[in-house]
C-alpha cells in the first residue's frame, strides 16, 4: 500500500536528528520568509518540527511551500482539516482525573486547542509534499482559490516554550525517551515538549494515552486518517519532482527529503494528531476533540 515505504522510514529516522533543525531565530532571509508564512496561512503562532526539518533544504522549501501557501486559507483546505480532526480520536477515554490540580489548565487548554487545530493541516501538507516528490500530479493549477479569511494567526491560539534537553528534569525526560520509543520517532514532537512545562500534567496524560498506543483501533483509525489525507492532497496543486530538480536539488537530496517526509506523513503528524485528539478528549470530552473552535470553515457552514 501507499503508506508501506519501511526503508524511507528507517532511513528517514536517522537523518533527521543528524541534519538538526533549523530554528526561527537561525534561519536565513528565504527560510524566514517560508516560516512566517506557515504561521499566518496554518493560522498558529508556531513553526512545526516539520519545517524546522525540511529547512536543512532551502530551495526545496521555498518551492514546495509556494505551491501550496494559495489553497491554504480556502475554504476547501480549512473543511479537509475538519474532516480529519473529525475522525481522529481512537475512542472516547471515561476519566475522573482532576487535571486542575496537574497544572495550569487555561495554558494547557488553549496549547492543546492549538496544536489539535493545526496538526490535520500538517498532516495534509506533508501529504501534498511527498505525493509531489513521488510522481503524483495532483490538481491542474487554476485560479487561486477565495481565501476564507486574511492571513493571520487565529485569535486565541498560543505557543508555550518547550522544554529543552537541557531543561528536562529526570521525569520527563524519562517520559519522553518512552514516547519516542513507543511511537518510532526521531524526537519528541514539540507539543510533548511544551507540555512538560507541567510535568505532573505530561506524566498523568501519557498514562492515559500509552495503553492505546498501537492497539488494532488506534492503527485501524491511523489507517483511516493516512488515506483521508492522501485522498484531500492530491486535490491540491502538488510541489512536482521536475520542478525541484529545475531549483538545483539532485537526486541524492530528493531521496532525503522523500526520507524525511515518511517520517512527518506516516509516524509524526498522524501520531501526535491521534494521541492530542485523546488529549482533548480527557480534558473536554469526545465532541470537543472532534472539531476546533479556531476552524473558520465550521463558522462559514454551521451545523443545521
Amino acid at each position: 500500500m501507499f503508506f508501506e515505504r519501511a526503508e524511507d522510514i528507517e532511513r528517514g529516522l536517522s537523518l533527521i536528528p543528524r541534519l538538526g533543525e533549523v530554528m526561527p531565530e537561525e534561519a536565513g532571509k528565504e527560510v524566514g520568509s517560508v516560516y512566517e508564512r506557515t504561521r499566518t496561512h496554518l493560522r498558529v503562532p508556531v513553526v512545526n518540527f516539520l519545517f524546522r526539518s525540511l529547512a536543512n533544504y532551502p530551495p526545496y522549501l521555498s518551492l514546495a511551500w509556494d505551491r501550496v501557501e494559495p489553497h491554504l486559507l480556502a475554504p476547501r483546505f480549512e473543511g479537509a482539516a475538519d474532516a480529519l480532526r473529525s475522525q481522529s480520536l481512537v475512542e472516547p477515554v471515561s476519566d475522573s482525573t482532576d487535571w486542575a490540580s496537574l497544572g495550569d489548565l487555561s495554558q494547557i487548554r488553549a496549547f492543546t486547542d492549538t496544536i489539535h487545530y493545526v496538526l490535520p493541516k500538517l498532516l495534509l501538507v506533508s501529504s501534498a509534499f511527498d505525493e509531489g516528490l513521488g510522481g503524483e500530479k495532483g490538481a491542474a493549477d487554476g485560479p487561486e482559490e477565495a481565501a476564507g479569511v486574511r492571513p493571520g494567526l487565529a485569535e486565541g491560539t498560543t505557543s508555550v516554550a518547550p522544554v529543552g534537553p537541557d531543561e528536562a528534569s529526570q521525569a520527563p525526560e524519562e517520559i519522553f525517551e518512552e514516547i519516542r520509543e513507543r511511537h518510532g520517532h526521531p524526537d519528541v514532537a514539540s507539543y510533548y515538549r511544551g507540555i512538560a512545562r507541567w510535568p505532573e500534567f505530561l506524566k498523568v496524560a501519557w498514562e492515559r494515552m500509552n495503553p492505546l498506543v498501537g492497539t488494532p483501533a488506534y492503527q485501524e483509525r491511523k489507517h483511516d486518517l493516512l488515506e483521508a489525507a492522501r485522498h484531500h492532497a492530491l486535490g491540491l496543486p502538488l510541489p512536482s519532482r521536475s520542478e525541484v530538480v529545475e531549483r538545483g536539488v539532485d537526486e541524492q537530496r530528493i531521496g532525503e527529503l522523500r526520507a524525511i517526509l515518511a517520517v512527518f506523513r506516516f509516524r509524526l503528524n498522524p501520531d501526535t494528531l491521534l494521541d492530542v485528539s485523546l488529549i482533548k478528549a480527557l480534558l473536554d470530552g469526545p465532541e470537543a476533540a472532534r472539531s476546533s473552535r479556531f476552524s473558520f470553515a465550521a463558522r462559514r457552514h454551521p451545523s443545521p
